[in-house]
């Protein structure tokens, strides 16, 4: 069964760029699986920028969401029987991938995440989404990693997140943090993996997460040739949800998320020393 990565490109130069870096981490850290490209043009591509990628799958105007809502849009364009999904801002910094994938595909699509009944979720109450949807718990996750095997099941598991699109917009559209008019992709998934049972991956800090974001992450020392991964996450706040921590926790993940590329100084540290082992130019992000 072919297994490889995709990765994903639409708009500002900036994001082509980042798709290269995110090839060039993959081919110092999981050389054995290939990476694809789906994008929206691309002569945004240098030659050699080109050349990283197994595949480059150019979508038609139209058939891609905006944004974060394009990765709804993703199973459209899978490359591989087994595909393991990698937002742009990502990068693989371990080489330990193996066990991920294992873990991943005990079920046709997954992600790390928790199962919850209660509680907060970008704008809306999680209970009253499960209320009103009729769902025994929604997966709360970061999309940056998905996986995907095709098959049967995999179609069952998309028809109810065309359902959900379609259906439940006044309850689970809502606007992407920090990105104006981008419609939220992971409570569609979230709500779907509720409906049909599926369970999300669970990791503790110490075997260490398939990735872990940098949003609100502090000492962060990242190298992905010497593979390092070091980063402590807050295990919750006292006050208003970012201020007062509860205490920290240290994180070892297989891959950086860099939420907005920040800290910028760590992911152009990183990339540079991708690009510089590959003989490739300097990143303009």
């Amino acid at each position: 069964m072919s297994q490889g990565y995709l990765t994903l490109a639409t708009g500002d130069r900036q994001y082509f760029d980042a798709a290269a870096n995110v090839a060039l981490s993959i081919h110092e850290n999981d050389a054995g699986r290939p990476i694809s490209l789906l994008c929206d043009d691309a002569s945004k591509l240098a030659p050699e920028e080109k050349e990283l990628f197994d595949r480059v799958i150019v979508a038609l105007p139209g058939t891609l969401g905006v944004g974060c809502a394009g990765k709804l849009d993703l199973p459209d364009f899978l490359p591989y029987e087994e595909t393991v999904f990698l937002d742009s801002d990502c990068l693989i910094v371990k080489k330990d991938m193996d066990r991920h994938w294992k873990k991943l595909a005990v079920q046709c699509f997954n992600v790390a995440g928790s199962m919850l009944k209660t509680g907060p979720w970008y704008t809306f109450d999680i209970g009253k989404v499960c209320e009103v949807l009729n769902l025994p718990y929604m997966v709360q996750m970061n999309s940056g990693v998905m996986y995907f095997r095709k098959g049967p099941e995999l179609d069952s598991f998309l028809a109810t997140v065309a359902d959900l699109r379609e259906r439940a917009q006044d309850v689970l559209f809502v606007q992407h943090r920090d990105m104006n008019a981008q419609i939220a992709d992971e409570p569609i998934w979230g709500a779907a993996m509720g409906k049909l049972g599926l369970e999300p991956a669970q990791y503790s800090a110490e075997e260490g997460s398939v990735m872990v974001t940098t949003y609100m992450s502090r000492r962060i020392k990242y190298d992905p040739i010497a593979n390092i991964s070091e980063q402590e996450k807050s295990k919750g706040y006292w006050l208003l949800g970012r201020f007062l921590s509860k205490g920290w926790v240290k994180h070892s993940t297989s891959v950086a998320h860099f939420i907005r590329f920040k800290p910028r100084n760590v992911y152009r540290r990183c990339v540079q020393q991708l690009r510089e082992k590959a003989n490739l130019e300097k990143s303009g992000i």
